[in-house]
């Protein structure tokens, strides 16, 4: 019976280890094109090629934006080597890491020759404020910071125009202890990051857990 037991709770621990690396990779992953921008932008994560072409550029841009993905460094470290944008990234956190978006088929351009683009953020959550997307310019050898002309909680949507693209991390204030007043807009008021995965990953483990027991009874009665 104990033999049975142990590995009832082994098999508990290696599901809930899944659920676990399933919710931690949604926070820097899943990002797209959507809505009219779909099809017309290409979003990956940042390949070791695309870093050398910014190291091209920027060599210590391209060091900060591969240490950060990598999770050796952070938007302090981004702060203290730019100071340009150094009080735009005070007071926030990464929602996502640094993606490549390519135009397919120009993109979509406004009248002023800016990029329009809608994305998907899975990570957009209510509790975030000040969202914002932080963009290092490689044709423009410069990092910027741009607000969204829209910014969708509910449906974990932002848009933003940018005169060229480039690597991208969304950003933004985190504070899970805000009232939901304003899902929508220009402004949202709230959003935390996917940590709210974290209970539905215990309750799976539970529920999980509890079926076992009760089967294993059945099969002992």
């Amino acid at each position: 019976m104990k033999k049975k037991l142990i590995s009832l709770a082994m098999l508990v621990t290696v599901f809930a280890m899944q659920v676990v690396g399933v919710s931690a990779a949604s926070k820097t992953t899943g990002m797209a094109a959507t809505g009219a921008a779909q099809g017309k932008y290409d979003v990956q994560a940042m390949s070791q090629s695309e870093v050398a072409d910014v190291a091209k550029v920027n060599q210590t841009a391209a060091d900060l934006i591969k240490d950060v993905n990598a999770g050796t460094k952070t938007l302090d470290d981004i702060a203290k080597a730019e100071s340009s944008i150094a009080s735009d990234l005070t007071g926030k956190s990464l929602v996502s890491a640094f993606m490549d978006v390519t135009p397919i088929n120009d993109g979509i351009q406004l009248a002023d020759g800016r990029y329009q683009v809608t994305l998907s953020v899975p990570a957009l959550t209510k509790g975030m404020t000040d969202v914002k997307v932080l963009h290092f310019s490689t044709a423009r050898n410069v990092w910027e910071v741009i607000t969204p002309s829209n910014v969708d909680l509910n449906n974990k949507e932002l848009t933003f125009e940018v005169k060229d693209l480039s690597p991208i991390a969304i950003i933004a204030k985190v504070d899970a202890s805000q009232a939901v007043t304003n899902t929508t807009g220009t402004s949202p008021k709230t959003g935390v990051a996917s940590t709210n995965t974290v209970p539905f990953a215990g309750a799976a483990v539970v529920l999980l857990g509890a079926a076992a027991v009760v089967a294993f009874r059945k099969k002992n009665a």
